[in-house]
């Protein structure tokens, strides 16, 4: 339900999450930063080792969120100045960014869209044995990861060029986690497939060089 891939597995896919992204957060959401005239929104932190999860109902992308191993380059840690020395990173810590469903997200069986997509990429971070997440957003979502169960923490706020600030935010991933989330949206199986036939397994990423 919650396809898991880097991009050299599925091209044809990734061609799809490009558009979505650039739909979502250019179009949409304003980013104008990030607006490409091909209308395929990636940047420089879309490497190999970049794990996208893409959400797909009835052939259709309603979800996305991407995991990046802070073991490598990574929008949070390109931040620097005052933030570097509180800023968390490691094998078992990955940044979540880019994640959103679409604005007319149908339900998915009994469950919305948004419910598959976070629990699902939490699932992701479980198998990725993943210990901490950073992520840098903005205060409204903060509080929803809150209401959601994560112990979040703010490394420091960060202004834009448009005058707006984002906090810059870690948490760990207690043990409980998923299972709270899987017991409040009463899903009871693995939301995953990994790779683009389903055949590959959860890897760790590779440490820093």
């Amino acid at each position: 339900m919650l396809k898991v891939i880097h991009e050299a597995d599925d091209p044809e896919l990734m061609h799809e999450v490009w558009l979505f992204r650039h739909q979502r957060f250019v179009e949409q959401l304003g980013w104008e930063e990030l607006r490409r005239k091909d209308g395929r929104e990636r940047d420089q932190y879309d490497t190999a080792d970049a794990i996208h999860a893409v959400l797909i109902f009835r052939g259709r992308i309603v979800g996305y969120s991407r995991l990046i191993p802070t073991t490598r380059p990574h929008f949070a840690g390109s931040l620097g100045g005052h933030l570097s020395a509180r800023m968390p990173t490691g094998p078992s810590i990955f940044e979540w960014s880019r994640c959103a469903t679409v604005l007319d997200a149908p339900p998915i069986g009994a469950h919305a869209a948004s419910d598959l997509l976070m629990t699902g990429v939490l699932e992701c971070l479980v198998q990725l044995n993943a210990r901490t997440i950073v992520f840098v957003t903005y205060t409204p979502l903060v509080k929803m990861m809150q209401r959601r169960g994560y112990p979040v923490k703010c490394l420091g706020t960060v202004p834009l060029k448009n005058g707006d600030r984002v906090e810059v935010v870690s948490s760990s991933l207690p043990p409980n986690l998923l299972p709270l989330h899987r017991q409040r949206h009463d899903i009871k199986q693995s939301l995953l497939v990994w790779g683009r036939n389903g055949g590959a397994t959860a890897q760790r990423p590779p440490t820093a060089a």
